[in-house]
């Protein structure tokens, strides 16, 4: 709740003098709710487009979750076996990156720079994280409450799946901190589209994915499904925005529809 208000408070301080363009705040904000409405509507429809490619990425993907449960109970046992100090200093960072404020905060004080600054990019990078994340993470939060997997720290075994649970200690299954941290790096790499900056980006993510094994809070096959996640729907969004950036403001006073295949939303 602290975050929330601390949120409201930096929200109306800096949308009070802030202008976009020959717009005003509330116009601007209006129609990045539109667009976001618009976006989450492509995203949750695509697997009726699905190509053949695309189901084969799919299926491949939940390959490598499979093959990830066979090997995590001695995955486990190594992480646990090989604590170190430098690693014990190092894992905290991809806990902080993974956290679902932490990625909405990053999310939104880009956004509210670039909605700030009068900066269309910089906005349309913040309106893209954002979505990534909360696009990503309701999939995961539903598949966390289906699945109802034990955490490992409970020792029931990585087999142990309750179904239909919410407690806690039985939402292992995917990775929720995995997914927020690949979501969140794949829609900023899009958008940023430099070599340095997808390297920073995505070794941030590997480390919040070794993270959740390290502090023994996921088995491998959950990170393994909560980055497939991430990254499938931070790819698509970020290439949808860069495909909305693309347009011409004549383009849309015509009302030209915004044709963006949803390639990336795959697996």
């Amino acid at each position: 709740m602290r975050n929330f208000q601390i949120f409201l408070v930096i929200f109306f301080c800096l949308t009070q003098t802030a202008q976009a363009g020959d717009k005003s705040v509330g116009e601007t904000l209006g129609d990045d709710a539109t667009e976001y409405y618009k976006d989450m509507k492509r995203i949750f429809s695509s697997p009726a487009r699905f190509s053949t490619t695309q189901w084969l990425v799919l299926g491949s993907a939940l390959g490598a979750t499979a093959s990830a449960y066979l090997v995590e109970e001695d995955v486990r046992a190594f992480a646990q076996e090989n604590h170190t100090p430098f690693l014990d200093a190092l894992m905290p960072v991809g806990d902080y990156y993974g956290r679902m404020v932490s990625s909405t905060a990053l999310s939104s004080v880009i956004y509210l720079g670039g909605l700030t600054f009068d900066d269309r990019e910089t906005r349309l990078t913040g309106r893209a994280a954002i979505e990534a994340v909360t696009f990503s993470l309701a999939i995961t939060g539903v598949m966390k409450v289906l699945f109802g997997r034990s955490r490992p720290y409970t020792e029931h075994g990585h087999a142990q799946f309750n179904w239909l649970e919410t407690q806690e200690q039985f939402l292992s299954f995917p990775s929720g901190h995995s997914t927020a941290a690949f979501a969140l790096s794949s829609a900023l790499s899009v958008r940023i589209d430099r070599p340095w900056a997808t390297a920073g980006l995505y070794s941030l993510a590997a480390i919040t994915l070794l993270n959740r094994m390290y502090d023994d809070k996921h088995w491998l096959s959950d990170t393994v499904m909560g980055a497939a996640i991430g990254t499938a729907i931070g790819i698509a969004v970020g290439k949808m925005v860069n495909k909305e950036a693309e347009q011409t403001g004549d383009e849309k006073v015509s009302g030209a529809p915004l044709e963006v295949p949803i390639v990336s939303v795959s697996f």
